[in-house]
């Protein structure tokens, strides 16, 4: 713990710093964060989602463009009804629908925390 010392319309003034390290900080909410995740990761479809980096890609991609069915085939020069068909593919696999926002936040999340973290470890 670390002490500064301030001055304070002429007062000294004690005030206690808390320090947190990066393994604290890992150990603790990477931890609740694979706590939540879990049952996620367990689910063979979701690990399989996770693999088929074309699914993947496709909602990432769904993702970038404000979940907008239109842009996201223009951009990725993929066919309106193709598109369709793959975000039906996830929610049917997942049992998420990327369509609502609560449910595409989720899944985004799942996917840059196996990414980032769980491929990684």
């Amino acid at each position: 713990m670390g002490v500064i010392k301030k001055q304070e319309t002429g007062k000294l003034v004690e005030k206690e710093i808390k320090l947190f390290s990066t393994k604290n900080i890992f150990n603790n909410d990477i931890r609740q964060m694979l706590d939540e995740y879990k049952k996620f990761y367990t689910n063979v479809d979701i690990l399989n989602f996770l693999h088929d980096e074309e699914l993947v890609n496709t909602a990432l991609s769904f993702f970038d463009n404000n979940l907008n069915i239109s842009t996201t085939s223009k951009k990725t020069f993929m066919h309106r009804n193709t598109l369709v068909y793959r975000i039906e593919k996830i929610k049917k696999n997942v049992g998420l629908d990327i369509r609502i926002y609560s449910e595409a936040v989720l899944l985004e999340n799942i996917i840059i925390f196996y990414r980032n973290i769980i491929q990684n470890i």
